[in-house]
């Protein structure tokens, strides 16, 4: 990195640090509604005071939608960001110490909802920009797409992607929703899980009755359960005909990426409060279940009288919500179709099954040059080999940029691994922001080099 773009970086910090806290200060709950409408503003003014040009969009069902365009000296070169400006709610609000939404800067640490997610990370990259431009030039394209949607899983972002493909037309997106290892590497992610997300409704009778008439009257609570009991078996393994189709085994390569990763199996117990892990997986397999197996998960179980004391009652509708993660290339769509046949087939057509959420598993190989840029950057800024997550155990709206535009895509960030992210308390280190802003200079001098030499 040219010397004279570091001490930029050094020399702007404080205001850069500013315009991160003044960004926090703005409510952006995307589960309420509150002040993401101002947060949105507030942004828009910021990258506007920046020289980025802008569109905003206003979109059905969601909050607006920023992508902004910053040319460089290559524009025959494009860089897509993508980031989010909402945040989760604050509650449990009795257990912050300090406003969640102050922006306060104290022992090292900028505090308040969204400073690590993910706020932190989106004022990187235009802090980045904003040093390059200032210094050596920026010295390619870099495209923004914010969104105030990512907390509640994007509902509008596919529509919005899908007719807006040539304002976002680009070579490679980095995600830069994301924070450092566990170890205090960073991390780097090829690819998510896909998700599924269901609820399955139960109705036996026109109301609740006295739980004497369990002697003569189906209980919803009993099928119910009967049916989710048809969907796994003990080990885990889902068990619906045709579920399996489209998941792809990782490749040699994947396998030396997940050996690589500083896996520590009794910290990871600790933190989850088990003692052993399903099948009783250890070490690497126990990594490569949660990276590349497939869940079904009850999420949720409602029936009945749930107070305190005694009801006898019988339940006349029961319900579950389901999350099922999916791995590349299991397609949620007809996973969709699979169940409700396979609930049909075992006699329980009249359980409901309601899509809530779907989400495509998403894939970019290890030697994209976008991959290869980051881990580059990675080096020269941390010092250190980044650890490579060839898929993230989790999911999110990747498959937007790698299936639907066709882009090579990444997720990658500077806030703290352990940077109590949708918990109270919520802080990113002054130092893990001013590495963040160099992190996202080399990444975009990095992308640049990578595709000269191609």
């Amino acid at each position: 990195m040219d010397k004279s773009t570091l001490d930029h970086i050094d020399s702007n910090f404080e205001r850069y640090v500013a315009e991160l806290v003044s960004l926090i200060r703005m409510p952006s709950v995307s589960a309420t509604g509150q002040g993401v409408r101002e947060c949105f503003t507030h942004l828009s003014g910021l990258m506007e005071a920046m020289g980025v040009d802008l569109e905003t969009f206003e979109v059905d069902g969601g909050n607006p939608i920023i992508v902004g365009e910053k040319s460089g000296e290559r524009d025959d070169v494009v860089l897509l960001i993508y980031d989010h400006y909402d945040v989760q709610p604050v509650e449990p609000l009795d257990e912050w110490v300090r406003d969640p939404f102050s922006g306060e800067v104290v022992d090292g640490r900028i505090h308040g909802r969204g400073a690590s997610d993910s706020k932190g990370n989106l004022m990187a990259y235009l802090s980045a920009v904003n040093s390059l431009e200032e210094t050596v030039g920026l010295p390619i394209t870099v495209k923004f797409l914010f969104e105030g949607d990512e907390e509640i899983s994007s509902p509008p972002l596919e529509d919005f992607v899908d007719g807006h493909k040539s304002e976002l037309s680009a070579d490679s997106v980095v995600c830069a929703d994301g924070d450092m290892d566990p170890s205090g590497r960073p991390m780097i992610t090829l690819g998510m899980k896909g998700l599924l997300y269901v609820q399955l409704k139960c109705r036996v009778g026109s109301a609740d009755m006295h739980s004497s008439r369990a002697a003569l009257v189906p209980s919803a609570s009993w099928r119910l359960v009967r049916a989710l009991n048809t969907l796994r078996d003990e080990s885990g393994r889902v068990t619906v005909p045709g579920w399996m189709e489209g998941k792809l085994e990782p490749t040699g390569v994947d396998m030396e990426l997940i050996k690589k990763i500083p896996f520590d199996e009794d910290a990871a117990k600790e933190e989850m409060g088990v003692d052993g892990f399903l099948n009783d997986s250890h070490g690497v397999e126990a990594l490569r279940d949660f990276l590349y197996e497939p869940t079904c998960n009850i999420a949720g179980l409602t029936a009945g009288y749930q107070g305190e004391g005694v009801k006898t009652v019988l339940p006349a509708e029961a319900s579950a919500k389901l999350d099922m993660r999916l791995v590349y290339d299991q397609s949620p769509r007809r996973c969709l179709e699979l169940l409700r046949r396979h609930l049909d087939a075992g006699g329980f057509s009249d359980v409901e099954v309601i899509p809530l959420g779907i989400c495509e598993p998403s894939h970019t190989p290890v030697d994209a040059p976008i991959a290869r840029a980051a881990a580059t950057a990675a080096r020269e800024v941390y010092g250190t080999d980044p650890v490579i997550y060839p898929k993230h155990h989790a999911s999110g709206p990747d498959y937007l940029f790698s299936k639907n535009l066709g882009l090579h895509s990444i997720w990658t960030g500077c806030s703290p691994a352990y940077g109590n992210i949708h918990a109270p308390n919520e802080f990113t280190g002054l130092e893990d922001f001013r590495l963040g802003i160099r992190y996202a200079v080399e990444v975009i001098n990095q992308f640049c080099l990578t595709r000269t030499s191609m």
